[in-house]
């Protein structure tokens, strides 16, 4: 089942019976049971304090917020075009108006598969003489390689918005009614609180951030929507 599906069971579940936990809501008010929910001062938040056989129970585990190299990158069709002479090549590309602003003309062009070898790097060049330029056609210089001119190769080019990302772990990731966005932050020893985050990307099992809590804060990776059924299992009562 995706996760948001069940993260909207899990809230209407939480109005409807006891958590995924197995807590009961009557003995947590008395302040006795496996979990409680203290709200948050001058916030509209909650924060939940598990015992440590109810974080067993549920498989609790953390991770931190960490910060990874995202690269984008846009592969389209090239051509070699002239040689510059003493054995490099001209290749050019031609980006449609949608893709033409999102490449970062500072950093070189990769020659994908040419023979089974390894990539190739080829830096940003001037058009050729000859050649025109604009309509996004870009040119980028090929050395000491055995490319002809005529020949059609794949380049890879690197697109804007890459560098350093704060990360998560996908199964973080708890959704919202609306369709926002969280993770539980470990605030104090088994103590947890919800924190809104904007996920740029997924890529495979990580969530790429554009905010969120900053590198190095701790968080649930495995437990979230267990904490999230008993939050609001209590709120409900």
């Amino acid at each position: 089942m995706p996760r948001r599906a069940m993260t909207y069971l899990l809230l209407i579940a939480a109005a409807l019976t006891v958590s995924a936990c197995g807590y009961s809501a009557a003995a947590e008010e008395n302040g006795d049971g496996p979990a409680r929910v203290e709200p948050v001062e001058d916030s509209d938040l909650s924060k939940v304090v598990l015992r440590p056989s109810a974080a067993k129970r549920i498989g609790l585990a953390t991770t931190t917020v960490a910060v990874g190299s995202v690269d984008r990158n846009l592969v389209v069709p090239g051509t070699a075009v002239a040689t510059n002479g003493k054995g490099s090549v001209a290749v050019r590309v031609t980006l449609p108006g949608a893709s033409a602003g999102s490449v970062d003309a500072s950093r070189p062009a990769r020659i994908l598969g040419l023979g089974g070898r390894e990539d190739l790097i080829a830096p940003a060049q001037a058009p050729p003489p000859g050649r025109p330029g604009g309509g996004g056609a870009r040119y980028y210089r090929l050395d000491g390689s055995t490319v002809h001119p005529g020949q059609k190769l794949r380049v890879q080019l690197a697109q804007k918005g890459g560098g350093q990302k704060e990360t998560v772990p996908y199964s973080a990731v708890i959704y919202w009614i609306d369709g926002g966005a969280w993770v539980y932050t470990q605030i104090a020893p088994l103590t947890f609180v919800r924190a809104p985050i904007v996920i740029d990307e997924v890529d495979g099992d990580t969530a790429v951030l554009t905010s969120g809590p900053p590198a190095g804060t701790r968080i649930v990776s495995v437990g979230g929507e267990e904490l999230l059924g008993t939050e609001f299992q209590i709120e409900g009562e």
